[in-house]
């Protein structure tokens, strides 16, 4: 719990003949990080040959494209249901697909066939694409036709003829003097021009001699001019229209028929598809394995890491699958921690908070693991920093919410809920405490003193101040234990002198001196002169390995210090937003009644406001507190995580019998 869990390297030394059989057990079991023996350069590699690296890869990840890209199209056209916050807070439960153990062959087999019969999803998709894509020009020539219904005329005059030229463009009436300077400056002389005016624009068509065509087109591809282009089509300008609105409703039906049979298919294979494609994954990784494995003419070397803990399970299982001819061997405790892979070794109570250590980084192997001190401190932070004992329960129940909803599917956001509803409940303590419920509501609005008040900041901010600059002190200082215990377990017994002690000595120093100067309590001389002559030796330790620039670590210190005045700030905040909101919602409904609607309305929205902004605030702040001023002393990090090689079903569930 103090530091991560305790690692092996590991090795495991089978008959060929036994080699899928262990994989396969050490993959179903999840407890072991089998590393690449040439990559990490192994002493036993120099005796061993290159492991087999299969086709099977190929295949397998041939075959998961193929099913993913059939996946993609039916998803495209899935009909959604619900939104986010129902899938958030009440998701739809999800049930595996159960399976029976496959080997590849069979898997290879399936896939094929599913592939195969499938092959129409990617010909109706395109057919689809192709179907919408013609739908679109249809569309922009039925507006264009549109412009030119005044007109009258057959479409079919429109373009080039042996002779003339016609076409026709859309131009706004402020740009039609421009357009008559443009013709004029271009020379473009025997010119016919026809214009109707439509939708606020001017349509004009323009008929001239062949031999302007060029000019013609030049002028409008003017971007003040838009060109209306229909070659191609023939009749009366309303004929057109109803001969296109025709053609676009059998490329709707069309188009409907398509969707209807890709969601049919979706409704039938999904479920097919994503099992197979999990399942592939498996074997794939499964297989991959393989060739990071060292050999022999008759035995396979497995190495990689284990939890100390979980070796005694690595030997039983192997021992299980092979008749107990193997042999496994698990190294002393590493000395150089760099390439140590990290798993967290913490009490389930604590392992939610581990995503929050994370977040900064992974400890390295010769590190404190922090999860330990963020678990209760990030709470007590937020406690304080939020301090309403309504806007706590609100949070708690949206934790509960997420617990009992999406915390179910997601391990991630599990974690999240339980945080959450753990910092609600001790922001309802902490509501309490200050005598805060949505502000100052109860006195307010229905003439209630709330009987227990401990301390409320509005009233009593420097008592406040005092209790965050004494919380500050203590978590710097177990910082600086923390890594008084890290440097003597490394022997860094002059980091412990500069680093650490130099700081045990200046504090008590520097805080004699400092009450007695601004009289807050007298010291006697003796005293006085041991704070002097206490300061001067801590200060001295710090210049001997810094220089002076150990200047600089003064104010540093006390500019964290000083940065736990934010635990009032944020208090102040919530408290202040929250009575003005209320002041301001009190003044509204007095004016009359009519307004106590609205006056409501600024109640709900303003304490809605609030309560999410300082929310944020209070989380943002307290990991601040952690990552900056409490990790500043003593961590690190840089680990690198653990990846188990293990079986990752999030589709699909192995039946217990074909196990």
């Amino acid at each position: 719990m103090l530091l991560p869990a305790d690692m092996r390297k590991t090795l495991v030394g089978v008959h060929k003949s036994y080699q899928e059989k262990v994989v396969l057990a050490l993959h179903e079991a999840g407890i072991m990080e089998i590393t690449d023996i040439w990559e990490s350069k192994s002493d036993v590699s120099a005796i061993l040959d290159a492991g087999e690296r299969r086709p099977e890869i190929g295949i397998c990840a041939e075959y998961t494209l193929k099913i993913n890209r059939i996946l993609d199209v039916l998803r495209e056209h899935r009909e959604t249901e619900g939104s986010i916050l129902r899938d958030v807070f009440f998701p739809a439960p999800k049930v595996k697909i159960q399976v029976g153990r496959r080997d590849l062959r069979e898997l290879f087999t399936e896939a094929e066939a599913a592939i195969h019969e499938l092959e129409e999803v990617i010909t109706s998709n395109n057919e689809l694409s192709a179907i919408l894509d013609r739908s679109q020009v249809l569309k922009m020539q039925q507006e264009s036709v549109r412009l030119l219904v005044p007109f009258g005329f057959d479409l079919g005059y429109m373009g080039e003829s042996k002779l003339l030229y016609i076409t026709a463009a859309l131009i706004e009436p402020s740009d039609q003097e421009y357009f008559a300077d443009q013709i004029e400056k271009r020379s473009l002389k025997d010119l016919v021009i026809l214009k109707k005016e439509i939708d606020e624009n001017y349509v004009t068509v323009i008929a001239t001699l062949s031999e302007n065509r060029e000019r013609l087109d030049e002028l409008l591809r003017d971007p003040h001019f838009r060109k209306i282009d229909i070659e191609g089509l023939e009749g009366e300008p309303s004929a057109v229209i109803t001969r296109i609105s025709d053609d676009l409703k059998g490329l709707e039906t069309t188009a409907d028929e398509l969707e209807a049979a890709l969601r049919s298919i979706d409704a039938e294979w999904k479920d097919k598809l994503l099992a197979l494609h999990e399942e592939l994954e498996i074997e794939k990784e499964r297989v991959a394995v393989l060739s990071k494995l060292g050999r022999t003419k008759d035995t396979v070397v497995i190495e990689g890491w284990v939890a100390a803990k979980d070796g005694g399970k690595i030997q039983a299982l192997c021992e299980e699958v092979t008749d107990g001819h193997v042999f496994c061997d698990f190294g002393k405790p590493p000395e150089n921690p760099d390439g140590v892979p990290i798993k967290y070794d913490n009490p389930p109570w604590l392992q939610p908070f581990e995503f929050i250590t994370t977040m900064f980084s992974r400890p390295r192997y010769d590190e404190i693991d922090p999860t330990l001190f963020i678990g209760p401190i990030i709470i007590i932070y937020f406690a304080l920093m939020l301090g309403d004992a309504v806007y706590g329960l609100l949070i708690l129940m949206i934790g509960t919410l997420l617990y009992r909803g999406a915390g179910r599917l997601s391990r991630s956001v599990r974690d999240m809920s339980i945080i959450l509803m753990v910092a609600g409940v001790a922001t309802v303590v902490s509501g309490v405490l200050q005598g805060a419920y949505v502000g100052d509501f109860l006195p307010r609005f229905l003439g209630i003193t709330p009987g227990f008040v401990l301390l409320n900041p509005l009233e009593n901010p420097i008592v406040f101040l005092q209790i965050a600059l004494i919380v500050g002190i203590i978590h710097i200082n177990l910082g600086l234990v923390i890594a008084v215990y890290q440097n003597m377990r490394r022997k860094n017994y002059r980091d412990i002198l500069h680093d650490q002690i130099s700081w045990f000595i200046i504090q008590p120093s520097a805080a004699i001196l400092l009450f007695d100067f601004f009289g807050w309590a007298e010291a006697a001389m003796p005293l006085k002169m041991t704070a002097c002559a206490g300061a001067l030796i801590g200060t001295s330790l710090l210049m001997i390995k810094e220089g002076p620039l150990g200047i600089f670590s003064l104010t540093g210190f006390l500019g964290d210090w000083l940065s736990y005045a934010r635990l009032l700030a944020l208090a102040l905040a919530t408290g202040g937003i929250a009575m003005t909101v209320n002041i301001l919602a009190e003044m509204v409904a007095g004016i009359h009644p009519a307004l106590l609607i609205f006056a409501a309305l600024i109640f709900i929205l303003g304490q809605t406001f609030n309560f999410v902004l300082q929310s944020l605030g209070a989380f943002v702040h307290s990991l601040r507190l952690q990552f900056v001023e409490f990790f500043g002393k003593f961590y690190v990090g840089g680990g690198r995580e653990f990846e188990a090689f293990e079986v990752r079903r999030v589709i699909t569930e192995l039946v217990e019998g074909d196990q």
